[in-house]
């Protein structure tokens, strides 16, 4: 029986590798190895660039599981890595390769409010999180005293990490296995956005009743779809 493929993670926008340990605790007692990485934030092309590196490390087989704003940076810095059998979005930015988001943060759409504009604090250069907001707008199903922590954690996003990179490099999705988990209670990216994502990319499409971050609220629907995805063939 061939190993399993490594579960690389990249965390969304204001966030960190932390954000994954408890899938990764999981994952270890299934003897599925993992990575999480810690990116910079700073501009899209140097985050996709340390999971780039990340990949070229790996001996063997990876797949790539992202969350948020973590999406632009697989689509990105997964490209012309041959390992990597397959792509896993958890409510993440899905769009063509260099550009980071749907379209300027934040654009409101009718009938789909979420708490982003109530979350994200603008500064010159950066954008930070509110944390007491946060407990809502990120982790509203999961645990308090860990969705506290979690709120702790958050550091700035450089607003340089919004702009588009020029590139013709076709998206990693495009020749690459993937799937899209929609989490149906997002108050953060619409659910429907999540939807037409998912579609416009022909990705497998599953739902999860989960808030924005189901790697706290449901690990174990993480790990299990991670571990399915690092044991299956290629394809």
């Amino acid at each position: 029986m061939s190993s399993p493929a490594t579960a690389v993670f990249v965390h969304g926008g204001w966030h960190d590798g932390w954000s994954w340990h408890l899938v990764r605790e999981l994952l270890d007692a299934q003897g599925v190895p993992s990575v999480a990485l810690d990116l910079p934030m700073t501009t899209l092309d140097g985050d996709a660039a340390v999971l780039s590196d990340a990949l070229a490390a790996i001996e063997g087989d990876a797949i790539v599981i992202s969350h948020s704003w973590g999406g632009s940076v697989a689509t990105l810095g997964a490209i012309g890595a041959p390992n990597v059998r397959h792509l896993i979005y958890i409510a993440a930015v899905l769009t063509e390769a260099g550009h980071p988001t749907l379209s300027p943060p934040p654009v409101p759409v009718e009938g789909r409010e979420t708490l982003r504009s109530k979350v994200v604090i603008e500064t010159n250069t950066t954008t930070v999180i509110d944390r007491e907001v946060s407990l809502a707008a990120f982790y509203h199903d999961v645990e308090p005293s860990l969705a506290r922590q979690a709120a702790s954690r958050l550091r700035p996003f450089q607003k340089t990490g919004y702009a588009v990179v020029d590139t013709d490099a076709v998206a990693a999705w495009r020749t690459i296995p993937t799937t899209y988990v929609v989490c149906a209670d997002d108050r953060m990216i619409h659910p429907d956005t999540q939807r037409e994502m998912a579609a416009a990319a022909g990705a497998e499409v599953l739902e999860w009743p989960s808030s924005h971050s189901p790697f706290l609220s449901h690990p174990d629907l993480v790990a299990d779809l991670v571990a399915r995805r690092a044991g299956s063939s290629p394809g």
